[in-house]
This record gives structure tokens, sequence and C-alpha cells, in this order.
């Protein structure tokens, strides 16, 4: 029996053969075989079949996937819809088409070697989301508020996300209106995502303690209500540390499963107390305010078909008894607890809460010197 190849192997020959398709363009361009074309769709993927192979595993591979019809006709779709007819083929544009490219090889490559490839820490599954049918899906719940760490922190959010199969992110805005940096920066990443807007109301914003992220989450909560019919609801905050295995952890909740998070309150930890058993007992917070769930925002995921089945529950406008508010709605008792995390034993997510920034002083960005400059357009990144 031939031995499998691990996943590892299996990277390294993608990026490889991705490698070679560049080279096959960029050594055409520049040794004149392209010059200047006037028609785009007069360059063609069959030109690829041209180039020789280097006589390795890899170029065997390489020569299988350029000949597979499927994946030469996604090409020349991308090369016809990337030009129009009497269009100069820059350069730019070339680069362009062959970062296309590299993508429709990768998604040939890893299906291909997927079904032969053995297990290890390299997720094939996550290079692209669409292509987990198969595992219940994670729908991520996170509140933002313009300030100026929102983008950082979305941006580090949106990289934990890459990592991770079957999710579908939900990101709700408190604001009259939908943020275009932040839905550039969904579409930027590729990870399936709703975006919506949902304002705390009028009443409580003069609060000294608002109740900060439960239009966001109440919004997401009625989304879910309308489009899901399985899965686990996960709220994520976007100034939370995330290991990826958490999202595994909780991928099969059954009714509500709950795990420990670090720095939280001057104790550093809140969790349920777990038993010998296996059984949640108690629980550990720094906070307990005759709460009957003193759990984090992140210590907690939620069933889809819970949500259905208690269609009018919604967190409280309370600050400090959001969660508790929403479980006891959710009419569960401490033996419907899943603890995950390896019984609780496990830190997964941390509240490291980004450092608070002051607002940006903008009177030198406006001077002058910087007038019609990129300093102008990076205003729109500043807050």
């Amino acid at each position: 029996m031939v031995p499998r190849a691990p996943l590892s192997k299996m990277a390294a020959g993608l990026f490889f053969i991705c490698f070679l398709i560049y080279l096959v363009i960029i050594t055409r361009l520049e040794s004149g075989q392209f010059g200047t074309v006037s028609d785009p769709a007069s360059f063609s993927s069959r030109m690829l079949m041209n180039h020789p192979t280097s006589g390795s595993g890899d170029g065997i591979l390489l020569h299988d996937t350029i000949s597979n019809s499927g994946v030469i006709t996604a090409i020349d779709n991308m090369v016809n819809q990337i030009g129009t007819a009497g269009t100069e083929l820059t350069e730019t544009r070339v680069k362009d088409i062959s970062n296309e490219i590299a993508k429709q090889i990768a998604d040939y490559v890893v299906q291909k070697l997927g079904k032969t490839a053995t297990n290890s820490n390299v997720c094939y599954g996550c290079w692209k989301h669409g292509n987990n049918t198969d595992l219940p899906v994670i729908y991520l719940v996170t509140p933002t508020y313009r300030r100026p760490e929102q983008i950082p922190d979305l941006t580090r959010l949106a990289q934990t996300l890459l990592n991770v199969p079957a999710v579908h992110w939900i990101v709700v805005e408190d604001s009259s209106s939908l943020s275009t940096v932040i839905a550039s920066l969904l579409k930027r990443y590729g990870i399936p995502h709703t975006h919506l807007k949902a304002q705390m109301p009028e009443k409580y914003k003069k609060s000294k303690l608002k109740p900060r992220g439960v239009a966001n989450r109440n919004a997401a909560l009625d989304w879910v209500r309308s489009n899901c019919k399985s899965g686990v609801v996960y709220f994520a905050d976007d100034d939370n540390t995330y290991d990826i295995r958490l999202f595994e952890e909780m991928r099969y909740t059954k009714k509500v499963s709950m795990w420990p998070v670090g720095l939280v309150t001057k104790v550093g930890l809140s969790s349920p107390v777990v038993n010998n058993k296996g059984v949640v007992i108690d629980f550990f917070d720094g906070w307990m305010a005759n709460r009957k769930f003193p759990v984090d925002m992140a210590g907690f995921a939620v069933s889809v078909q819970l949500v259905l089945e208690k269609s009018d529950v919604y967190m409280p406008y309370v600050p400090g008894h959001e969660e508790d508010g929403f479980l006891k709605k959710l009419d569960i008792t401490p033996t419907d607890i899943e603890p995950k995390a390896d019984r609780c034993t496990q830190i997964l997510v941390w509240h490291t809460q980004t450092k608070s920034n002051s607002p940006a002083n903008r009177t030198t960005a406006a001077g002058k010197r910087y007038k019609g400059t990129n300093i102008d357009m990076l205003q729109e990144w500043i807050v």
C-alpha cells in the first residue's frame, strides 16, 4: 500500500503549483509572447498547456490540473471577464488574471488531494468555507461600534475566522447606517457573513451603565430565526482573543455549551465549576451578583434549534445581567449545560480588551501640507 501524503506536503505542492502558473504568465509577458494584446479573450488557459512541466511529481500534478476541463473553462471565463475586446492587456492585468487562476488551481488541488491525504493540524477545509456542508455552521455574532480600535479588532477577529471552517459571521453595527469600511473588510476576507445595523434605544444612551451590544445581539437573533434551521449561535465580541480550537469545541452543541474565559474581573477568570463526573455544579466569577448563570458573554454557545424553540427569548437591556437573563429565559438547568474545553480545564478565549485610545487629533492632517495626498484618504480609517 502506498503511504498517504501528509497535508503539509500537500500544502507545499499546492504553493509550488501556483508559483509555476504565475511564472508561466509573467515569463511569457516579459519575453514578448504576450506583448500588448488588443483582445484579452485571445489569452487562453490553453496557452498554459504548451508550457513544459518540470518532470517532477509536482509537474505531473500541474499537467493533470490544467488538463481538467472544468478548471480550463473556469480560467477562460475569468480571463474573458477581466478585460473587454480592444483593451490593452497590461502587466497589472495579467497579474490579476494569474491570481484568479491560482485560486482555481488551489481549490482543485485541495479537493483532489484531500481525498487521500492524512489528517494533521492543517485544516484543508478552511481553504474554501463553502466546501464544508457536512459540518454544523457556527453563526458567530459580533456587535461592534465606531471607535479607534474597531477596525484593528475586527481585522484580528477576521484573521482568526479564516482558520475556521463552516462559520457564518454576523457583524452588527450600533449605527444608523452601515460602514463602507467594515463592508470592505468583510468582502476582502471572504468569510461568509451578514452585515447588519441595530442602534441602542435612545432611552439607554444617557444611562451611566449602558447595555452595550444588546440591540445588536437581538437583531442577530432575529436574523438567525428567519434564516437558519440548524447550527450553533455564539456571541463573539471583537475585543476578545480566540483559540481556534474553541470553535470545534462548540460546533456540536445540543442545547447550551460552556467553557472558561480568561482575563475576566480581578480574579482573572470566569468558568463553570465541573465535578469529576463532568457535571456543572457551580460557577466561578469575580462578580456573582446573585446571578443564576454568572458567566461571561464569550463563555457559552446555544444551539440554533433551542433559539428557534424559544422564539420569544432575547437579551435584556440590563447591564451586567445580559447573559444571565438570556440563559434563564431559555429554561435550561445545570444538567443541560455541556462543559467543553476538557471539562472546563482549559482556557480557549480571553477577554483581552484592546487598550482604549483617545480620538485622533485631525488638525495636522487637515493642513495644506497634506491636502490631496494619501493622508487625506487615510482619514476614513482614523477615529
